[in-house]
């Protein structure tokens, strides 16, 4: 016999039909193709709410629990037709099913938490997370109690402790994606409240395994069972922990040798028999299954394995099994029992903005924005699937009733649902783009501090990268505040993080635990340059971990909250300088690493360098003078080429040549000029004119022009240029249409990420320096996309979107 509450059932004993419709028999009334249409019922409506409740940004936590609740007696369930597919004989196997499917996904959430974080959290997100604890414990409890006596419900008193703890969970996971989708994870927002959301995710999960075994036993098993419970944690820190690590150290080795890249089936059929072992521990230790799949999670020390495992099973366990515990939830939810919705919302509304004015009136006291407030208080009050478990468990220990659960899982929708729309229209692209106006070299005023990204592939990128900054004439007066972003594949499903490296000292997150070593080369490098000229250089060292697909929106999206007038991204192929100049591949993700720049190129928020270096000299180190060659052609990409190049002459050891090449014709009395083009050459000749006349007693400055008819004789006085005089050619990435480059399209079909003069000079053999290609923001001009007739060609940017997990 089942017990449901109050209710008794009786199960069928046959598994399955043999016979089927064949002898008029109803397969429903056998247990598996019954399980199996409900299976496909729970999904449906479940994917179907999801789809239409996608324009409002709402994360699969809700529509889950609304596609439950209509298959619920709240709404389908009321039908008799529809109540017989899901009969209460059925209801212990769903429910089986469903906290295994539970249990799963548990174990992922902990997988995708790196705790470790909680150790770099500043004070004031500590001040949030412990105000957004005590305070919304307390509210739930006398909530709980004025609920009961609005409603005229006979309480169970350990009612109130799962609806304060309730009230006190964040979901990480769920705040991690909508800010994701909303492309506000690098943001200062965003890492605020990931950091947030994160310490109270994990304290919550301590409350639970200490608390609910206190109101659901007796006081001698609850001592107990917390006793045993923290003595499995232990052991999982202390012993099995250690030895993951030394398997997988030794057996990664050994695959290593054998040329393995993937892991072995039997590593993930481990892991799993591991989930289903701790939760069957802490089950057995008199709390609950979810901890120990959660612990487990938690205790994965490979970061590769943890991908592979969320690659492999999260969309089977979330996107199928999952549901039905939802189904579970929404058959638990009736409106319908609740006699009074009048004092019922009152109480749904003060559930709401709780945690709301306790983050906000925390935040105030930090000095943090209004706006900034708010917005993280209500991110903090997003509700997660520990909210529901908590429920649950009040449920299936018979304290919360019928009505008392209905009122509280309501609550919960309405807190996550608001979170995406506002946090959306409080934070709008164009809002955030109107306060950013220094976007290019060109514009910054030469008193002004200059803020650069420079984006990092690989420890190849390092030398070259920094020498260019070093060369860049950064003084008192006017600084260089430099943000090395070093770009990592993040694989699998976990969430995209951006990691940001203390001063001084490296972080110890779960990604530079395997990457530790040239993690430390990348940021001494570029802190090497603050320690040499502390006034001069201020430098923030980063690390981004997202799939190459969304990459570019993640470096644009850091560039743009940090204000960066030019950002700095390495050429996708490694460029050695040995007899000959060739261009090497790095590795297998060149052209991943190509698409990435192209995108980037195409959608940043201000001007960007590509950067082909061949092994630069470090200016300092070397007794003689870095020679840089500066080819202006025309167009706003030479204009900002030309800025940064005469910025660097202001650098003692830098030589600035200038070649202007012209055509022998005059334009002006070109009457096929269109005149956005005429428009261009005149800002050209305006541009060079007071570079000149600003730069005429400079001796280490010098500038020449050389008149041309065609591409062919543009080649020709590239290659009679001393090849082996500069350290540096610095072009612009597109040129005004002009004879000078006529044909050089046709040679070059392969020049879209350095366009045609740059990609002249990476593929040539007659150029042997560093080659730097810049484009200026295209809001920089008042004509904007149409004032130059590109020679590249029109690139086609793809948005893909993903289909986020829950």
């Amino acid at each position: 016999m089942a017990m449901i509450n109050a209710s008794q059932a009786c199960h069928v004993l046959n598994i399955t039909t043999t016979n089927g419709i064949w002898h008029s028999q109803n397969p429903l009334v056998e247990s598996l193709p019954l399980l199996i249409t409900q299976f496909a019922i729970v999904i449906f409506f479940a994917r179907f709410v999801f789809f239409i409740l996608k324009p409002l940004h709402q994360p699969l936590f809700v529509t889950d629990i609304l596609g439950g609740a209509v298959i619920g007696p709240s709404l389908l369930g009321m039908r008799p037709y529809f109540s017989r597919l899901f009969p209460l004989t059925t209801v212990m196997t769903l429910e089986t099913v469903a906290y295994m499917a539970l249990d799963f996904y548990i174990f992922f959430v902990g997988l995708e938490m790196d705790i470790t974080s909680i150790r770099h959290a500043d004070r004031r997100e500590l001040s949030v997370a412990t105000a957004g604890i005590v305070i919304p414990m307390s509210t739930g409890i006398g909530l709980f109690f004025l609920t009961g006596r609005l409603l005229n419900l006979t309480i169970d008193t350990s009612g109130c402790l799962f609806w304060g703890l309730t009230l006190t969970v964040t979901g990480f996971p769920v705040v991690a994606r909508i800010l994701l989708k909303l492309k506000l994870v690098h943001s200062d927002i965003g890492r605020m409240a990931m950091s947030t959301a994160i310490i109270n995710d994990f304290c919550s999960w301590i409350l639970v395994a200490i608390l609910l075994p206190t109101r659901t036993t007796s006081p001698e098993n609850a001592l107990y069972a917390i006793t045993a419970t923290t003595a499995f944690i232990l052991i999982c820190i202390c012993i099995v922990r250690p030895a993951l690590v030394k398997i997988f150290h030794q057996t990664s080795c050994i695959e290593k040798n054998n040329n393995c890249n993937n892991y072995n089936e039997y590593y993930l059929c481990y892991v799993l028999i591991g989930v289903v072992l701790c939760s069957f521990v802490t089950d057995l230790c008199g709390t609950y299954s979810v901890i120990g799949a959660f612990v487990f999670g938690i205790i994965i020390p490979n970061k590769q394995l943890r991908s592979v495992v969320i690659e492999r099973f999260q969309d089977f366990v979330s996107g199928i099994m999952l549901p039905l515990f939802f189904a579970i939830c929404g058959m638990r939810i009736n409106v319908h029992a609740v006699n009074n919705w009048l004092w019922a919302g009152l109480v749904v509304i003060l559930l709401c903005v709780c945690k709301i004015l306790t983050t906000y009136s925390v935040c105030f006291f930090t000095d943090l924005p209004s706006r900034d407030s708010f917005a993280l208080g209500v991110l903090m009050n997003t509700k997660g699937i520990l909210a529901v478990v908590v429920l649950n468990i009040g449920w299936d220990k018979k304290v919360l009733q019928v009505e008392e659960y209905t009122v509280m899982v309501v609550a919960l929708v309405i807190m996550t649902s608001i979170v995406g729309p506002t946090i959306s229209a409080m934070y709008k692209t164009s809002t955030r783009i109107s306060k950013y106006e220094g976007r290019t070299i060109q514009r910054t005023k030469p008193n002004d501090e200059l803020r650069i990204l420079s984006c990092i592939h690989s420890i190849h990128n390092v030398s070259g990268m920094t020498n260019l900054l070093a060369i860049s004439n950064a003084t008192k007066n006017s600084p260089l505040s430099v943000f090395a972003l070093q770009l990592v594949e993040l694989t699998g499903r976990a969430s995209p993080m951006l990691i940001v490296h203390s001063s001084g000292k490296t972080s110890i997150s779960m990604y530079e635990r395997s990457h530790n070593s040239d993690s430390n080369i990348i940021i001494n490098a570029f802190e090497n340059l603050e320690t040499h000229n502390p006034v001069a250089f201020s430098v923030q060292s980063l690390t981004s971990l997202s799939p190459f697909i969304t990459m570019h929106e993640d470096v644009c999206i850091l560039a743009e909250n940090r204000r960066v007038a030019f950002m700095i991204l390495p050429f996708h192929k490694q460029a050695m300088l040995d007899d000959d100049v060739v261009l090497r591949d790095q590795a297998s993700s060149d052209s991943s690493f190509h698409d990435v720049n192209m995108n980037i190129l195409a959608n940043a928020p201000c001007s960007v360098g590509i950067l082909v270096g061949r092994e630069l000299k470090h200016p300092h180190r070397d007794s003689n003078v870095y020679r840089v060659a500066m080819l202006f052609i025309g167009g706003p990409d030479d204009r900002e080429a030309l800025a940064y190049a005469w910025r660097m002459s202001g650098q003692k050891l830098v030589y600035l040549k200038v070649v202007r090449f012209l055509s022998r014709y005059n334009v002006k009395e070109n009457k096929n000029l269109s005149p956005e083009v005429k428009r261009e050459i005149k800002l050209d000749n305006e541009y060079v004119q007071e570079f000149r006349l600003k730069t005429v007693r400079e001796q280490h400055v010098s500038y020449s022009e050389k008149v041309v008819d065609n591409g062919e004789e543009t080649v020709a006085e590239l290659r009679a240029m001393d090849q082996k005089m500069f350290d540096l050619y610095v072009v612009g990435r597109q040129v005004v249409e002009s004879p000078v480059t006529a044909g050089l399209v046709d040679w070059n079909d392969n020049c879209q990420e350095t366009g045609v003069i740059g990609d002249l000079l990476v593929s040539s053999t007659f150029v042997n320096g560093s080659v730097l290609v810049v484009q200026q923001y295209a809001g920089a001009t008042a004509s904007g996309d149409a004032s130059v007739a590109w020679l590249n060609g029109s690139v086609s940017v793809h948005s893909v979107h993903n289909i986020e997990p829950l």
